[in-house]
């Protein structure tokens, strides 16, 4: 057992109450309280000086598998600035390339958010497809566009060829070809990412992509994972876009991983694929540390890339009135969700645009008259673009919620300018969720630590302008953000009866800060830092806020290994 004291104890209970100490023993909360009463109990003692401390963060959208996979590419173009900055690193890896063999970049760009181009590019443009074919014209490149904006993808000479892109190659929808005078493609096309995936021409892009090897795979999944307790976050849900299959690479990961299956609409009998994933059926297969459970269908794609399924039309990435589509109908959706209640399948249902949202509560209604939902807890997740009264129907089901309240940093002068009327004052509007009385996690999607998340959660900061796009419709409590990322994030990943909160019972996963996220002025919560992450149990060996395994980590290592 080890006994902490001297803490500013920030529990998330149900009362959200504070305490000073607590006590561990055997990878759980064992007390909870006073110095006083916590200090009767006999342990090694760690003096925790009066920071704070929360339960471990809870990323309810992380996609750490993408980004750790996105972090193969070679080379790395992050942090360039011209033209000729990128063209030199990728001449560099094309001449120890064998002849034909592909090169992959990573996007242009600082990520998360690629903010500022091509015009923060020295030459103000994009590179093309002759700047690319003068340092690497024996191998096919390809740069492709970012996950989180509409920047275009990039391919020189060969890749075009082996694309089959020529100048009689029409645009297609969601696919714009830039030509240059002549009408010849310059290289730079728009919509070649897997948010198109039924295009043919994306589909034949990734199929001549090269794979990446199980070794690779699994290196870069652990060191991603580790990352995350740097960062205070022990626990993530990978909850869409993934096959669970590809978390085995990884042996024991550093953080708690839940995952679902994505349901691969269009690409097998549903009915008959559902039967094959008899592991996530119940409570799921694994234990605290990986489970999967669950499976997730996503309908629509993200307003800035022109996929959401809205009511109204709206601009478009190339400022054309348009609207998106679902791949599924509410009939259709209505019989996918009868087949998960057959199979005991925990459903997740994505969608971004408000008609997209209607066919997922349309569907779940239809199913929920013949089957109450109320105590499965199935999840929607996303649901940008949701309306009040989409979200009480959903509330009357049972439904828990996951939402990023992160977009307006990423893309908010775009809801301002690409949707019609006033929409852009209640996308992802967190305080019609918890009013509903609905748990609601916030979650990254990938872009930036929990810590920035839940400043830009209460500011609701456009990182373009600066502006804050902060309505009522959005405004949450401090309290509110620190429970959608832990509590109310452990109840969506179907683990509230053991995680995101300091309770005596629950597993033992903490965070201590540099500050008091509660009292500190708004606009340094971004800036604060996790001195300590500790997952699953006590620290014995280290009696300050210093990491005795690494920055911002700690760990029981009985509990891991």
């Amino acid at each position: 057992m080890t006994v902490y004291l001297n803490a500013n104890v920030v529990t998330v209970d149900g009362d959200f109450s504070i305490a000073e100490a607590f006590a561990v023993s055997d990878g759980r909360f064992l007390a909870v309280g006073t110095n006083e009463e916590v200090a009767r109990l006999d342990g090694p003692v760690v003096d925790l000086g009066g920071r704070t401390v929360l339960p471990g963060f809870i990323d309810a959208h992380a996609h750490t598998v993408h980004l750790a996979l996105d972090g193969l590419a070679d080379p790395n173009l992050a942090g360039l600035t011209s033209v000729a900055a990128i063209t030199e690193r990728i001449g560099a890896v094309a001449a120890d390339a064998e002849p034909g063999a592909w090169i992959v970049t990573s996007s242009i760009g600082e990520p998360p958010d690629y903010f500022g181009l091509p015009e923060g590019l020295a030459e103000g443009r994009w590179p093309t497809r002759a700047d690319l074919d003068a340092v690497a014209p024996a191998n096919p490149v390809h740069i492709p566009t970012p996950p989180f904006w509409t920047h275009p993808a990039i391919l020189n000479t060969r890749a075009l060829e082996l694309l089959g892109v020529t100048r009689d190659t029409p645009d297609q929808t969601g696919i714009r070809i830039e030509r240059d005078e002549s009408g010849e493609p310059t290289g730079v096309i728009h919509g070649l990412i897997f948010y198109n995936a039924r295009n043919p021409l994306v589909q034949r892009l990734f199929s001549l992509l090269p794979a990446t090897s199980r070794e690779d795979r699994r290196d870069a999944i652990a060191a991603a994972l580790e990352r995350n307790l740097a960062n205070g976050l022990t626990t993530i849900y990978e909850g869409h876009g993934n096959n669970p299959s590809v978390l085995d690479a990884s042996d024991r990961p550093a953080c708690r991983v839940v995952g679902t299956y994505e349901v691969p609409i269009g690409r097998v009998n549903v009915a008959d694929w559902l039967t094959t994933v008899g592991d996530a059926a119940g409570e799921g297969t694994g234990d605290d540390h990986l489970r999967i459970r669950g499976v997730t269908v996503s309908l629509d794609a993200p307003m800035h890339f022109g996929g959401a399924m809205m009511s109204e039309p709206f601009l478009d990435p190339h400022g054309e009135l348009g609207n998106g589509s679902s791949v599924l109908s509410t009939a259709e959706l209505a019989e996918l969700a009868r087949l998960a209640v057959r199979n005991d399948l925990r459903l997740n249902v994505l969608a971004t645009g408000d008609a997209a949202c209607e066919i997922a509560v349309s569907a779940l209604e239809a199913v929920h008259r013949e089957t109450p939902l109320t105590s499965r807890a199935w999840v929607v997740q996303h649901f940008h673009h949701v309306t009040q009264e989409q979200i009480a129907r959903l509330a009357a089901m049972g439904v828990v919620a996951q939402v990023c309240a992160g977009v307006d940093y990423g893309r908010g002068e775009t809801y301002v300018n690409r949707l019609p009327g006033d929409q852009w004052e209640h996308v992802t509007p967190v305080r019609w969720w918890l009013d509903a009385g609905v748990p609601t996690a916030l979650a990254s999607d990938g872009a930036h630590p929990p810590l920035f998340h839940l400043w830009a959660a209460l500011t609701r900061t456009d990182g373009r302008s600066g502006r804050s796009l902060l309505t009522p419709a959005k405004t949450i409590s401090r309290a509110d953000a620190i429970r959608g990322w832990t509590a109310d994030a452990a109840i969506v990943l179907g683990v509230g009866d053991r995680l995101g909160s300091i309770e005596p019972g629950k597993l033992a996963d903490f965070v201590v800060l540099d500050r008091d996220i509660l009292t500190c002025p708004v606009e340094e919560i971004r800036d604060a830092v996790a001195l300590r992450t500790v997952l699953a149990g006590r620290d014995p060996d280290a009696h300050g806020v210093e990491s005795s395994v690494g920055p911002g980590v700690v760990r029981d290592e009985s509990q891991v290994g």
